[in-house]
């Protein structure tokens, strides 16, 4: 088995996540193959599972011939977890309206055009805009989480949960996070559910992220490089070997 890791051109991993799902895969006993860049994978096998960025996954897997997966953010089957109101919209619609504004917004699928936010006055919109293209949005009422976790998903089993911002004494609901991990029927095979809770007291779905390309958030490396794993062999329809 052996697994291709982004490097930067130093050596170095390219990011911290990496550094984890190397110490993951090495405890497995993984070949480890450093990798400056995804283009140079000229002779990439489906079973050769590849940890990089999103965009470095979506060239691998288009380089296999293999369909990238559109961004899952709010599945059908947990939007009762949500709790507030949710929509899509286009940017420029939303730049035009402010009667919307006090909104939340995100990319539906170019996950990386920008970054989430609440948009309550016209600075709020830059760096939204694209001349080229009216971007596709998620839009939902804001919500002000005290604190923010992540849920990994196996397989339908939690790994974990880990807190990644706000005050680190508030705890979520378990029974609301396994609620929703049995409500996923059509889950991936691995996946993050981000939870938050409100000044209420309510643990509330944030938004929910494929498994190919998640941080660690501090997760054990054997369970991450697992959990990367399962996805990959998911999507390249090959053996998981970090299925055990």
């Amino acid at each position: 088995m052996e697994v291709y890791i982004r490097y930067n051109t130093d050596r170095e991993f390219a990011s911290a996540n990496f550094a984890v799902a190397y110490e993951g895969f090495r405890q497995m006993g993984w070949e480890i193959m450093p990798c400056e860049s995804i283009d140079n994978l000229t002779d990439l096998e489906p079973d050769s599972l590849v940890v990089g960025f999103g965009d470095d996954i979506h060239k691998a897997l288009i380089a296999l011939k293999i369909e990238p997966p559109v961004e899952i953010n709010y599945p059908p089957e947990l939007e009762k977890f949500l709790d507030r109101k949710l929509w899509r919209s286009n940017v420029n619609y939303i730049a035009k309206h402010p009667e919307f504004w006090n909104i939340f917004i995100k990319p539906a699928q170019e996950f990386k055009k920008f970054k989430g936010r609440v948009i309550n006055s016209p600075k709020d919109l830059i760096g939204c805009g694209d001349e080229l293209q009216d971007t596709e949005i998620w839009c939902s009422e804001p919500v002000n989480f005290l604190a923010e976790w992540r849920c990994f998903v196996r397989y339908k089993e939690i790994l974990d949960v880990r807190r990644y911002r706000g005050d680190w004494g508030l705890h979520f609901d378990p029974n609301i996070i396994k609620a929703a991990v049995a409500a996923y029927i059509s889950a991936p095979a691995s996946y993050a559910l981000d939870f938050g809770l409100t000044a209420s007291g309510k643990t509330l779905l944030v938004e929910v992220n494929d498994g190919y390309s998640v941080g660690a958030y501090g997760l054990v490396p054997i369970d991450y490089a697992r959990f990367l794993s399962a996805r990959w062999a998911q999507l390249t329809n090959t053996k998981d070997y970090g299925n055990f």
